[in-house]
């Protein structure tokens, strides 16, 4: 949704002076209930003349009368069909090209590219675009069926009334009963029409969420609404149904409803981080044992996902609570978010979001089912990837089972999470060459000494002065959980009495490279004092991605000189200077 605040407040007066507007809507009433009095009357008429049939100068005004009244509900038949195509707005409405894509600009002009609510304009007709329907402005512009009064339905009504009109003009010459047989016809139509148009498309079902904290619910405007479903506020551990996730006034918010009328703030209901998932292909939803009800999620829908996991052999993406899609059906991906556990038995991995297309990063792909190996040259039973998978790889290395095998080529995960056989993929992008040689990887199966161990004791004992500097505390939670991974499997392998050589330079190398991604840093300000409005967007978002929280949640008051982090009425005090100093950067 993304409504800009100036945006919304889009004025009719505004869009009439670059688009016509047809009569008004009052106009148009008068003239249907003109056309249904001109049809009560012709059809008194006809009756007349059906019994004075002896009376031939009778019978020759009734002809006249009727042709007269034919001829003028024909005209005012027309009339209403020439306004059919008005449509007006229910609620505030961006305007999409044909492929669904927010214009950027509509009609020479940025502000124009949201409709106000209540504005009336000309419409095409409806089309459906992705699965969702729209009404065409013509020139490329499209505005959604669901901001429209009627809905998807109004086009469809227009034209009952239109085909109702030519009807009891068609009629005129049948009799009383005739007559009386069409109107209960269209009484019939309409009462379906009116059923119709009480339905309220929806382009997915419903994902259930779960509330970490109380919430307000608020308009499609960001408003407060007084009370919804009878409740002043939803209170924390309700499960409630979303369609999706939206951006209003620039907070992320979840809708409630399949009109798109009523939100819940995104930080009420995400309690970890999240990515944002784009699906390629209608998806089913599945619950965490894998059971489906068949309720789908519409292909490029985009919503939030807090975790991949593994049910059984295939990858999921947690969507909401007990609420997941498979990882074939997704197509983009906003960032990475590996399993939070390995699959049962033997998997397929359908995950293609792991990997970077930028032509300095090294790709590879499986040419068929490959399994996944660690440093030993050991396979892992339970994993393996598909054939025509990508992968993004940080090194080539010889790996050897024992002293007396035959050293192998194996391309390293860039995730760390294991090895693929360089005979199991092809590779693309950048070269890489081999770290090590053949006859080190045949030195490197041998059971690690002390003095072999001593090279990895300083980087375990130096973690705890890591973590007390700007480059560990100020970094993403992401970088921060590598590097506390890096630690945790080392100081493993430190204790482990058979851990090889090549487990001990394997542990040195992934703290190495987890502990040069810790790039946090305090944002450089001019005066701590009187902050610029770029100074605080950049204190904002970081304090967003150390903390974990949407950026929403971070907030400046008393002139931009206070922080804080503020959740559904709860308000953590945060020092600025923890996050921002005047004058060069700092990395300690």
């Amino acid at each position: 949704m993304k409504l800009n605040h100036k945006l919304i407040m889009v004025s009719a007066a505004a869009l009439m002076s670059v688009s016509p507007l047809v009569a008004n809507t009052q106009n148009s009433v008068q003239a249907a209930t003109t056309t249904k009095s001109s049809s009560k009357t012709t059809s008194k008429k006809t009756t007349t003349s059906t019994k004075k049939t002896t009376d031939s100068k009778s019978n020759s005004k009734s002809t006249s009368s009727k042709k007269a009244a034919t001829k003028t509900t024909a005209k005012k038949s027309t009339s209403s069909k020439a306004s059919s195509n008005d449509i007006t707005l229910a609620r505030n409405a961006y305007v999409y090209d044909k492929n669904g894509k927010r214009l950027d600009k509509y009609m020479g002009s940025a502000k124009y590219t949201t409709i106000a609510r209540g504005v009336t304009v000309k419409s095409n007709g409806t089309t459906k675009i992705n699965g969702v329907l729209y009404y065409s402005l013509g020139n490329n512009a499209y505005i959604k069926a669901t901001n429209v009064v009627g809905g998807a339905n109004a086009s469809s009504s227009s034209k009952t009334t239109t085909s109702t009109t030519k009807k009891t003009t068609s009629t005129k010459k049948s009799t009383t009963s005739k007559t009386t047989s069409t109107k209960k016809s269209t009484t019939s139509k309409t009462t379906s029409t009116k059923k119709t148009s009480t339905k309220k498309d929806s382009d997915m079902d419903a994902i259930k969420a779960k509330l970490i904290h109380s919430a307000y619910v608020y308009d499609q405007n960001g408003k407060r609404i007084k009370k919804y479903n009878g409740k002043t506020k939803l209170t924390k551990g309700t499960t409630v149904n979303t369609y999706g996730t939206d951006t209003i006034n620039g907070k992320d918010y979840y809708q409630l409803n399949a009109a798109g009328t009523a939100f819940v703030k995104a930080s009420n209901v995400d309690s970890t981080s999240s990515v944002t998932i784009t699906m390629k292909k209608n998806a089913y939803i599945y619950d965490g044992n894998g059971d489906t009800e068949k309720k789908t999620v519409k292909k490029g829908k985009k919503v939030k996902a807090t975790e991949a996991r593994y049910i059984g052999t295939k990858l999921y993406y947690k969507i909401g609570d007990d609420q997941f899609v498979k990882a074939a059906n997704v197509g983009k991906v906003s960032s990475k978010l590996d399993p939070v556990n390995e699959p049962d038995g033997s998997a397929t991995v359908d995950d293609n979001s792991s990997y970077d297309t930028n032509l300095n990063a090294s790709i590879v792909t499986t040419i068929k089912v490959a399994p996944l190996y660690d440093i030993k040259g050991q396979a892992d039973s339970t994993r393996s990837f598909g054939a025509g998978q990508k992968q993004q790889v940080s090194e080539l290395r010889y790996i050897a089972t024992s002293a007396n095998s035959t050293p192998e080529l194996f391309y390293k995960l860039s995730s760390g999470r294991g090895y693929l056989k360089a005979t199991d993929v092809i590779s693309s992008g950048k070269t890489l060459s081999p770290v090590n040689t053949r006859e080190q990887a045949l030195t490197e199966v041998t059971v690690a000494t002390a003095a072999d161990k001593a090279k990895l004791t300083p980087s375990i004992n130096e973690a705890n002065a890591i973590k007390n500097t700007d480059a560990y505390k100020l970094a993403s939670s992401s970088a921060k959980s590598a590097y506390d991974k890096a630690i945790t499997d080392a100081t493993a392998v430190n204790n482990n009495a058979s851990a090889t050589v090549a487990q001990v330079n394997e542990a040195i190398a992934n703290i190495t490279s987890a502990k040069a991604k810790l790039d946090g840093k305090k944002v450089t300000v001019a005066n701590l004092s009187n902050l610029t409005p770029d100074e605080v967007s950049a204190i904002v978002k970081l304090v967003a991605s150390v903390n974990n929280v949407p950026e929403s949640s971070v907030q400046f008051t008393n002139n931009n000189t206070t922080l804080a982090i503020v959740t559904n009425g709860y308000t953590q005090a945060l020092n600025i200077n923890d996050y921002a100093q005047v004058g060069t950067t700092s990395n300690n």
